[in-house]
């Protein structure tokens, strides 16, 4: 994740809850990232149906399945969110702040 890309000395970054948190509130494109980065956690089976099938702690669960994968599928048709859109992604955006910095600090492991 390019946003989150951030180095000390030699060795990466690792983001806390509270950071992630933070970026989500200053950052737009942060959110927008945020929701495919979730949207992406999911099974292929969840992504199809656009419905939390598993109790797997990954992707959106039940609450969110249906606008989260509405916001993610926008997204990755190359829209941007924006108004009551992204203000609706960045609440859930926020409440998978856990879940965001496991991706993230995963994903770095990987760079």
């Amino acid at each position: 994740m390019e946003l989150l890309k951030k180095k000390r000395g030699n060795e990466m970054k690792h983001w806390t809850k509270q950071e992630i948190v933070e970026l989500l509130i200053k950052r737009d494109a942060a959110v927008e990232r945020a929701i495919v980065a979730i949207y992406n956690n999911q099974t292929y089976s969840e992504q199809v149906s656009a419905s939390t099938q598993f109790r797997n702690n990954r992707g959106f669960n039940k609450v969110h399945d249906k606008l989260g994968s509405y916001l993610a599928k926008w997204i990755l048709s190359g829209k941007k969110l924006d108004g009551g859109y992204l203000d609706q992604g960045r609440k859930i955006a926020i409440f998978y702040a856990r879940q965001l910095s496991e991706i993230a600090n995963s994903k770095q492991n990987k760079l």
